[in-house]
């Protein structure tokens, strides 16, 4: 009888337990993402230490979970690379001679880290001063730099820009020649869905500067022919000069 018992009590608690693991895999999921920082850096000087340093004091202080990943591009200088491995042993920093500017970055990360909820992208003179709300980003929603100048900023790269769009589905006709907003420093934060998607629209990587700035204006006009709503990352991050050609 005793045995019985305590197999009968036993069977029981292993229930409780799965049912209790079952709840906290509910919460977790639904209150706390998995957010992959990413960060695309050249030769990087100070201000990607003070970038990463304010990431851990103001954004990664919430119950999300925090992955940082630097994706270098075929940097010649890598002293402040030392010093991160140093004060930040997490960080991940990826030398894969990347030469296809923020885009390339980004792509790595999607494909090299597919199963985040969420991807944080951002160049590294991008310094953080207040916190962001993450739990706002869906299919809807996402965070990007607004400048409300379109091609029309810079019209000596629109056709390099178009041609660049050809094939991908984009409408892009009604917009191009407006002062739509870009997404500037081709940097902006959006869940997995998104992320996944701006790669199979734009699929052609940039190869040159002209490209990186293109790029900027492209990756705007596809948050807006997708309809999904741009908050303003000027309200919390602030950009320095990485004083680099």
């Amino acid at each position: 009888m005793f045995i019985f018992e305590l197999l009968f009590n036993y069977k029981y608690f292993i229930l409780f337990i799965l049912l209790l693991l079952a709840v906290v895999y509910i919460v977790k999921n639904l209150y706390f993402k998995s957010v992959l920082i990413c960060i695309s850096s050249k030769s990087p000087n100070p201000k990607l230490y003070e970038c990463i340093e304010a990431l851990y004091k103001i954004q990664m202080k919430d119950n999300n979970f925090y992955t940082i990943c630097v994706v270098d591009s075929n940097s010649t200088d890598l002293r402040e690379y030392n010093r991160l491995k140093k004060d930040f042993p997490k960080v991940n920093i990826q030398f894969i001679k990347n030469k296809n500017y923020e885009y390339g970055a980004w792509k790595f990360a999607q494909t090299t880290y597919p199963d985040y909820d969420l991807y944080f992208c951002i160049q590294d003179t991008l310094i953080l001063n207040k916190h962001i709300d993450l739990s706002v980003v869906n299919d809807k929603t996402a965070y990007i730099f607004h400048d409300y100048s379109g091609y029309n900023s810079h019209l000596s790269i629109k056709e390099k820009g178009i041609d660049n769009m050809k094939g991908s589905g984009l409408l892009y006709k009604s917009i191009v020649d407006t002062n739509f907003s870009l997404a500037q420093h081709s940097s902006f934060i959006v869940n997995t869905n998104v992320m996944k998607d701006i790669f199979k629209v734009l699929q052609i990587p940039p190869v040159d500067k002209d490209g990186s700035c293109f790029y900027e204006r492209n990756f705007g006009i596809y948050f807006i022919l997708k309809t999904i709503k741009t908050i303003n990352l000027y309200d919390y991050m602030t950009k320095y000069s990485g004083k680099r050609s």
